[in-house]
């Protein structure tokens, strides 16, 4: 239908993976607005990780959501991170947790998820 429509391009979800064929088209840069329109969790996923840093998504027409690193993003973390390389930045007052064995995943997802406040 989107062809008929006059789109240049139409991709088949029950044929493979949306945001890796967006990506390659895109090459590897993702698409600068998509589009939501089934109200579904898996369909808003797969269109925001569609998006290109800075991206419009449309969720169903009533919203309008932006993303962003921010401005000069990917410069801005090569800084940070060679601050914290060389340190010349502290982050260990962030870390509230420590977590040492790889089954102790589903416990630090279950935490992440709720969000507890900082002590």
């Amino acid at each position: 239908m989107a062809l008929k429509f006059g789109a240049s391009i139409a991709i088949d979800p029950t044929a493979g993976d949306v945001v890796a064929d967006i990506k390659g088209l895109t090459e590897g840069r993702g698409a600068d607005v998509t589009i939501e329109a089934l109200g579904r969790q898996d369909t808003f996923e797969a269109a925001l990780r569609s998006l290109r840093p800075g991206g419009t998504l449309s969720s169903l027409g009533d919203q309008r959501i932006v993303t962003t690193l921010c401005p000069g993003g990917k410069e801005r973390m090569r800084r940070l991170l060679s601050m914290v390389q060389h340190d010349r930045i502290d982050l260990t007052p962030l870390i509230t947790h420590h977590f040492f064995a790889l089954e102790a995943l589903p416990e630090a997802f279950d935490l992440f998820l709720a969000r507890p406040t900082a002590q």
